[in-house]
């Protein structure tokens, strides 16, 4: 009756002021949680929670539950990592991202680790829709970058960094003389992005939608490179990591702009549970956030886990 993700659970609430925080440190919403635990109440026949008390207090069999996940939860952890070190030789490291722009720093970063970690088979797996969650969950890849939280109880997001989303136009274009942007600047033009969903959209969902506005036109481009030679074209005008487009800014191909209410996303490493303890995945992550920090222009260290984050 007991299971890993119990003792996970026990072991959070233990060391959370509230039943919210202990929610987030695993990813899962405050009512999954309590779900999770009445269910194994009911199993068990016993209180693990005083429920009447605003601070979290464990009865006696939730204390018991918690000193047999403190034993437990730390040699599961040394036994994958021993099992996982032993068979290294073999190991594989399938990355996927939710983002087109994300191949400018993650193939470098890669060349490197292949290079340092020979052993190890590393591909890219790619959805054609760019949704890398799904095969996550199928177990096709090992990795996932992606700006999007989708809480999940066996996979854990673990912060990269923050990137300022900005609006490019071409040089000539009526914005360009305007040192910030609003949501309705933006309507009267024609939006180029990704041919993805519109709700997948940065610009809708954090900029659009509050506003209860609609571009008046949108158009699709396939990967960067062809998008920001359309926006220089004078063909519309798209949202972009600023990142992505410093080196075209630089050759005044195009200009790009903040919003007014600046707008920086997060970047997150999404993996498995079970291997979090992983020698070469925690390598690879360490060697992606070095290279990008010092590659990448205008980013920051994620701060924290935001709200708007998580829908």
């Amino acid at each position: 009756m007991l299971e890993i993700k119990h003792l996970r659970s026990l072991q959070a609430l233990a060391s959370s002021p509230s039943m919210k925080s202990a929610a987030a440190k695993l990813f899962v919403s405050e009512s999954a949680l309590s779900h999770q635990l009445k269910g194994l109440e009911q199993k068990l026949g016993v209180h693990l929670l005083l429920r009447k008390r605003q601070a979290i207090q464990l009865t006696e069999p939730g204390k018991q539950v918690l000193a047999l996940a403190e034993q437990v939860l730390p040699l599961i952890g040394q036994l994958e990592q021993t099992l996982i070190s032993g068979n290294q030789h073999s190991s594989r490291l399938n990355i996927s991202v939710d983002c087109h722009a994300c191949f400018q720093w993650l193939l470098p970063s890669l060349q490197q680790f292949k290079q340092a970690w020979p052993e190890v088979v590393s591909n890219l797996c790619q959805d054609l829709n760019y949704d890398g969650l799904p095969l996550l969950q199928q177990g096709e890849t090992d990795l996932l970058l992606t700006s999007q939280v989708s809480p999940q109880e066996d996979i854990h997001y673990q912060p990269l960094f923050e990137y300022e989303m900005v609006i490019i136009c071409p040089l000539t274009h009526p914005l360009s003389s305007k040192t910030e942007l609003s949501a309705a600047d933006l309507c009267p033009h024609t939006l180029i992005s990704y041919p993805v969903n519109p709700q997948r959209l940065d610009i809708y969902n954090f900029v659009l939608t509050p506003e209860n506005l609609q571009m008046k036109h949108r158009k699709h481009a396939d990967n960067p490179a062809m998008l920001v030679q359309m926006v220089a074209a004078d063909m519309g005008i798209a949202a972009m990591p600023y990142w992505a487009v410093d080196h075209y800014v630089k050759q005044r191909l195009i200009c790009a702009l903040p919003l007014q209410q600046a707008l920086w996303r997060p970047m997150y490493a999404a993996y498995p549970l079970s291997l979090r303890n992983a020698p070469a995945l925690q390598a690879f992550l360490q060697l992606l956030q070095q290279q990008t920090c010092k590659l990448l222009p205008s980013i920051r260290t994620v701060r924290v886990m935001s709200k708007k984050y998580n829908q």
